[in-house]
């Protein structure tokens, strides 16, 4: 991941809502769960075996909810280009001179989207690839998370609060000062 992107999670705005009974400011993220986690990780295993744990990012938010995969890739296919890697399932702007990326994890056995997210090129200021990603999550009733677990609707107000302040937000701002802090 490049320093200058924004990782930002989509997720089905419906069970949120019934889960907490609106949408609240933030879900849990369990951090030091998921570097137990990925430290234990075998890539080796055909199987990766669930989390015995259950956050925001560990829960199913998309299990139940109705998605044509078809659709949803052909809506993709017009905002980003589709990759070669990760089995056709993550889209990245080729020969460009962003680097915006996006995946989309589908249990094809269960058909539900396990896990949707990007990232954005904050050096973007054409602003076109992400005005594309959040018109298709308005459209679809989605929201979106980043990696502390805070939600907002996909407005590019709302987002930019989510992006201030972040890793990617301080490194472009001042990149000797962000190294600095680093060490």
């Amino acid at each position: 991941m490049a320093i200058n992107q924004f990782l930002t999670s989509v997720l089905p705005k419906k069970p949120i809502e019934e889960k907490y009974g609106g949408i609240p400011k933030q879900l849990e993220i369990k951090h030091a769960e998921w570097e137990k986690y990925w430290e234990n990780y075998d890539m080796e295993l055909n199987d990766t075996p669930e989390p015995e744990f259950k956050d925001a990012i560990s829960t199913k938010w998309w299990k139940g909810i109705e998605i044509d995969i078809v659709e949803l890739r052909k809506d993709i296919d017009k905002i980003i280009t589709r990759a070669e890697w990760n089995g056709g399932k993550s889209w990245k702007t080729e020969k460009a001179e962003f680097d915006h990326d996006l995946s989309i994890d589908f249990n094809d056995k269960e058909n539900y989207i396990e896990d949707f997210r990007f990232r954005t090129d904050l050096t973007d200021s054409t602003l076109n690839f992400i005005k594309s990603i959040l018109d298709l999550c308005d459209r679809n009733e989605w929201i979106l998370m980043d990696d502390k677990g805070n939600l907002c609707e996909p407005k590019i107000q709302n987002l930019a609060e989510l992006i201030k302040d972040s890793d990617a937000d301080r490194f472009l701002r001042n990149p000797t000062k962000f190294f600095e802090n680093i060490k």
